[in-house]
C-alpha cells in the first residue's frame, strides 16, 4: 500500500470516526435538551397554575361574600321600607304579596349562573318566604339534619347580624360548602338570610384556567418533540452524508459545517438553563439550518407563552392587591411558609376610623349613590394609608381598621400611624369641598390610635385566610375611637409616650371605658412635627350666648339607633362645633344625641345635628345643663348656626 493509499484511508477513515463521533454527540445531547426542555417547561406551567388557583380562589371567594352582603342590604333595605314599624303582621297575607315575595326571595348569579338565593323569617324561626314554598310557615329551630354550623349561625342571627360558612346540602342532596349573611330587617322582627354555594364563584374559573393551561402546556410539548424528532433525523442523516461527501474536502470545511449544527443547539441549552432560573423573556436568534430555525421559533414560542402567564400571574396579584397591601400580597407570593395559619407577638400600632352619624345621613339616599358617596371617601383614605405604609386590616362599612409595623418592621411604627390619622382629618376637607359641589351631606370622622403588643399573622382556615391582628389592644383601639369626635385625632397613653416628643395636643382626657378596668388617658392631637409636619385646622370654639334660646327635640342614640328622648330642651350657647343645651330629662356624658331644631308652632325645622354629650351638670329649676359637640351637622343647619354665631 503507497503512502499516498495509506493517507488517503488515513484520512477517510478520520473523517468517517469524526463524523461517527459528531453523530453520536449530536445524538446523546439532543436527547438531554428534549429531556430538560419538556421538564422545565412541565415545572413552570404547573408552579403558574397552581399559583393563579390559589390567587383566583381567594379573590373570587372575596368577591362571592360581598355579592351575598350586598345582596342582603338590598333585600333589608327595601323590606325596612315596605314592612317597618307595623304593630303586628299576619304571616299568611304577607305570602299572598307577590311584591314582597319577589323582594324576599331572589336568586343570586355568577356568570355561570344561579348559585344561592334570600329568603326570610323572623326572630322566632319561623320562615316567611322561602325558595321552596313547602318550607314557609316551618320553624327552623326544629330542624334535625346534622348541620350544627347551619344551626349555630341560625340561633346566633335571631339576636344580631352575623355572616359566616357552613356545610348544607343542594337541591341535588349534596353536601355543599355555603356562605351566608344574615340581617336583621330594621323595626321589624324579621331577618333576611342570603345564602350562596360559594365554590360556585370560582370553581368555574379555575377549571378554565387548569383547562387552557393544559392545551398550551400539551401544544408546546408537541412543538417541541416535533422538531426535536425532525432535528434528529435530519441531523443523523446529513452528518452521515457530510462524513461520506466532505471525505475528499478540508478539515476546516467539516468543522465549519459542524459549528453550523452546534451552536445554534449550544445557544438554545444556554437558553434553556435561564429559562430554568426564570428567565421567561429569553430569545435565541433562529439562525442555522432550517430545522434548527424551527426548533429555536418553537423555543421562542414557549419563552412567550411563559411570559404571558407571569403576566396573568401578576395581573391577579396586582388585582389582589386592591384588598390587601402589596406587602402581604409580596409575602404570600414569596414565601413558602407565609399561608401557614398562626401569628407572632409583635408590637404594632393600630388605626381605627370611623364616620360619624353615616348611616343616618344616608338613609334616605339612593343605594348607587351612596356607594359613589362612600368610594369617594374610602378612595382618599386609602391612597394615605398606602403612603403611610399602612395594612388595611378590614373595611366595615365606612369604619377602617389598620395597623403599622408589620409584615415589615417600622421602627417608627407610632408615629407613622399618628401622621396617618392627621393626615387622613386633613384629607377630609377636600372631600367635603367635593361633596358640597355635588349637593352631597358634609361628613365628619373620628380616629383612633394605640400602640401595643398584638398576635400578627394568618388567622382563619385552609378554606379562607386573612392576614390580621388580634388582641386586647385592637378592642382598646376600638374603645377609644367611639369616645373620637369629628375632625378629632384621640390616641393612647402608650402612643403618646412614643411620640409625645413630636405631637402637640389639645386636650387630655380621662374616661372610662365599658370592659376596661380603672380610668384610661387619652389625648386629643392636634398636630406633629419632625419629618411629617402635619397640623389640623383650628375650628372656632368660642360658645356664643344666644339672645333668645332655640328650642329642640333631642333625641338620644345607641349603636346609631334612636332609644328615647329628653324632655322640652334649649340651645342657649352656640358656637360652629359645639353648644349648651338647657333640658329636662336625662342625659349621660359621651353619650351621642341627635338635635332638631323647632321652629314656629314646634314644628321641627329641615335638618339634623348629631354629636356627642361632652359633659352634664345641674341647673336652675330641675333642669339639667350639657356640652354637645357636634359631629354631623346638615348643610341648612349649618348655614342658620353660621348667621346664629356671626356678630351683627
Amino acid at each position: 500500500m503507497t503512502v499516498r493509499t495509506y493517507l488517503i484511508l488515513s484520512y477517510i477513515v478520520l473523517i468517517l470516526l469524526l463524523t461517527l463521533g459528531m453523530w453520536f454527540v449530536a445524538q446523546r445531547f439532543m436527547t438531554e435538551l428534549s429531556v430538560q426542555t419538556l421538564h422545565i417547561a412541565d415545572a413552570s406551567v404547573q408552579q403558574v397554575t397552581v399559583a393563579n388557583d390559589q390567587l383566583s380562589e381567594k379573590i373570587l371567594t372575596n368577591l362571592g361574600e360581598y355579592v351575598v352582603r350586598d345582596k342582603a342590604q338590598d333585600v333589608v333595605r327595601e323590606l325596612a321600607y315596605l314592612l317597618g314599624n307595623q304593630k303586628q303582621y299576619d304571616y299568611a297575607q304577607l305570602r299572598r304579596n307577590d311584591k314582597l315575595r319577589r323582594i324576599a326571595v331572589q336568586k343570586i348569579f355568577t356568570p355561570e349562573g344561579a348559585a344561592g338565593y334570600t329568603d326570610l323569617y323572623d326572630n322566632r324561626g319561623e320562615i316567611i318566604f322561602h325558595p321552596d314554598r313547602r318550607a314557609e310557615g316551618q320553624n327552623q329551630l326544629t330542624w334535625r339534619g346534622g348541620y350544627p354550623e347551619a344551626m349555630d349561625l341560625l340561633k346566633h342571627s335571631l339576636k344580631e347580624d352575623v355572616s359566616g360558612y357552613f356545610t348544607s346540602f343542594d337541591e341535588h342532596n349534596k353536601d355543599r360548602k355555603r356562605f351566608s349573611v344574615r340581617l336583621h330587617v330594621p323595626n321589624t322582627p324579621f331577618i333576611v338570610a342570603s345564602i350562596v354555594n360559594i365554590d360556585q364563584f370560582f370553581e368555574p374559573t379555575q377549571q378554565k384556567v387548569v383547562q387552557a393551561n393544559q392545551q398550551i402546556l400539551a401544544q408546546a410539548k408537541h412543538n417541541i418533540q416535533e422538531q426535536l424528532g425532525k432535528l434528529d433525523k435530519q441531523v443523523k442523516r446529513e452528518g452521515l452524508i457530510a462524513g461520506l461527501t466532505l471525505s475528499l474536502m478540508a478539515i476546516l470545511f467539516g468543522l465549519w459545517f459542524a459549528s453550523t449544527v452546534s451552536w445554534p443547539i449550544s445557544r438554545l441549552r444556554d437558553a434553556v438553563r435561564q429559562v430554568g432560573d426564570g428567565n421567561f423573556a429569553v430569545a435565541v436568534a433562529a439562525r442555522g439550518v432550517k430545522e434548527v430555525v424551527q426548533l429555536s421559533e418553537s423555543f421562542n414560542l414557549l419563552g412567550r407563552q411563559l411570559t404571558d402567564y407571569i403576566e396573568k400571574r401578576d395581573f391577579i396579584r396586582d388585582t389582589f392587591g386592591r384588598y390587601v397591601t402589596q406587602e402581604v400580597v409580596k409575602r404570600l407570593l414569596e414565601s413558602k411558609g407565609a399561608l401557614e395559619m398562626g401569628g407572632e407577638r409583635r408590637e404594632v400600632s393600630i388605626l381605627m376610623s370611623d364616620l360619624r352619624a353615616f348611616t343616618a345621613i344616608t338613609a334616605g339616599m339612593e343605594p348607587e349613590k351612596v356607594i359613589t358617596f362612600l368610594n369617594r371617601y374610602l378612595g382618599k383614605m386609602i391612597e394615605i394609608l398606602v403612603d403611610y405604609r399602612a395594612v388595611i386590616d378590614e373595611i366595615v362599612g365606612d369604619g377602617i381598621l389598620a395597623f403599622f409595623g408589620a409584615p415589615e418592621i417600622q421602627e417608627d411604627h407610632p408615629a407613622r400611624a399618628v401622621a396617618c390619622a392627621l393626615k387622613m382629618q386633613t384629607a377630609m376637607e377636600e372631600i367635603n369641598a367635593l361633596n358640597q359641589v355635588d349637593g352631597l351631606p358634609h361628613l365628619e370622622m373620628g380616629i383612633a390610635v394605640n400602640t401595643g403588643e398584638v398576635v400578627v399573622g394568618n388567622i382563619g382556615s385552609e378554606q379562607r385566610t386573612k392576614y390580621s391582628v388580634v388582641g386586647s389592644h385592637v378592642n382598646f383601639t376600638s374603645r377609644i375611637e367611639s369616645y373620637a369626635l369629628g375632625g378629632e385625632v384621640l390616641i393612647s397613653q402608650e402612643s403618646f409616650q412614643r411620640v409625645q416628643d413630636l405631637v402637640e395636643i389639645r386636650d387630655k382626657v380621662q374616661v372610662q371605658m365599658k370592659g376596661i378596668p380603672g380610668t384610661s388617658t387619652i389625648y386629643d392631637v392636634r398636630s406633629i412635627h419632625g419629618p411629617y409636619d402635619i397640623a389640623l385646622k383650628e375650628k372656632s370654639q368660642t360658645l356664643i350666648p344666644l339672645p333668645e334660646k332655640i328650642p329642640v327635640h333631642v333625641y338620644r342614640m345607641s349603636e346609631k339607633i334612636v332609644t328615647g328622648a329628653t324632655g322640652k330642651a334649649w340651645i342657649t350657647q352656640l358656637s360652629e362645633i359645639s353648644a349648651i343645651l338647657d333640658y329636662e330629662g336625662e342625659l349621660e356624658a359621651w353619650e351621642d344625641v341627635r338635635l332638631n331644631l323647632l321652629g314656629e308652632k314646634t314644628a321641627e325645622l329641615p335638618g339634623k345635628i348629631y354629636g356627642k354629650v361632652t359633659a352634664v351638670k345641674p341647673a336652675a329649676e330641675g333642669h339639667h345643663e350639657a356640652a354637645i359637640r357636634f359631629t354631623s351637622v346638615s348643610p341648612e343647619l349649618a348655614q342658620f348656626i353660621q348667621k346664629a354665631t356671626t356678630p351683627a
